[in-house]
């Protein structure tokens, strides 16, 4: 009788037992959220570092403090992100991936200052895409075999808005830097040349998403705004810095407008990613 009863309480207590293990393996599909967002904010750090940057080194003396301001603004990103990196239990590869993008990222800021603009512009542009590209594995890895809708919304996140985000901070960041310089090389025309048209690319693909999943919180006005500011700062960018032969234009200001465009994209990553966490 004893060893009856021993079985059943066996019987009950290791299934229980497993799906505790199992459970605890690795953080909620919220956590993981948290960890993508997270890596964006980095992201979005590394972008304004990388344009204040080439701001100063091309002229612009009134960026430096706003260089040191951003970079500090970074390792707070870098705290964040780590402790997320533990709390999801994220795969080791991709925690030691993501650990040597910061080394990578704390050598750069010390060295920015010593290297010529376009190096430095590139190197920090290396090392956005290396992010970029560990969110999109992340989320292929903890979303792309669920829900079919979570998904499409998490990769529009990262896949669509984000890259919109990186190439105005492209256009904002080499051409602050031109617009501090006054003029525009011809070997960087096509370079803003592509930044303009990949912006539009992402945008419209922002657009197709956003008409077809409305967004709570987003009205059509707001995003109608959004798509306007960013239209508004290409064909400035195009007519007033790719096309002038001298460029009159205040740096700081041309920045300011990039960063407003950025500003209203992360209004809308900020409204579907709340989307996102109502539905896990």
């Amino acid at each position: 009788m004893m060893k009856k009863v021993v079985l059943i309480l066996l019987m009950l207590v290791v299934p229980m037992m497993a799906f505790s293990l199992f459970d605890d393996d690795k953080g909620s599909d919220k956590e993981y959220l948290e960890l993508v967002s997270s890596i964006k904010d980095v992201v979005i750090s590394t972008q304004k570092t990388r344009g204040l940057t080439n701001s100063f080194l091309n002229g612009n003396v009134s960026a430096q403090l706003l260089v040191f301001a951003q970079r500090e603004e970074m390792m707070k990103e870098f705290d964040v992100t780590k402790k997320l990196l533990e709390t999801t239990k994220l795969s080791q590869p991709y925690v030691l991936e993501a650990e040597d993008l910061m080394k990578r990222l704390k050598k750069l800021n010390k060295k920015a200052f010593r290297k010529n603009p376009a190096e430095t512009f590139g190197d920090y542009t290396k090392v956005i895409e290396a992010w970029i590209d560990l969110n999109r594995k992340i989320i292929e890895t903890q979303f792309k075999a669920g829900d079919k809708e979570i998904y499409l919304a998490v990769s529009t996140l990262n896949n669509t808005l984000l890259p919109l985000t990186e190439n105005i901070g492209k256009l904002r960041g080499m051409g602050s830097g031109i617009v501090a310089r006054k003029v525009c090389k011809e070997d960087e025309r096509p370079k803003m040349q592509q930044f303009v048209t990949n912006i539009e690319s992402y945008r419209s693909k922002m657009k197709v998403y956003l008409d077809g999943h409305p967004v709570s919180g987003l009205a059509p006005s707001d995003i109608e705004t959004i798509n306007n500011r960013i239209v508004t700062y290409t064909d400035l960018t195009q007519d007033e810095v790719i096309e002038q032969e001298e460029i009159t234009l205040d740096a700081n200001d041309f920045f300011d407008q990039g960063t407003a465009c950025i500003g209203g994209v992360l209004k809308i990553y900020n409204a579907l990613e709340s989307d996102i966490k109502k539905k896990l």
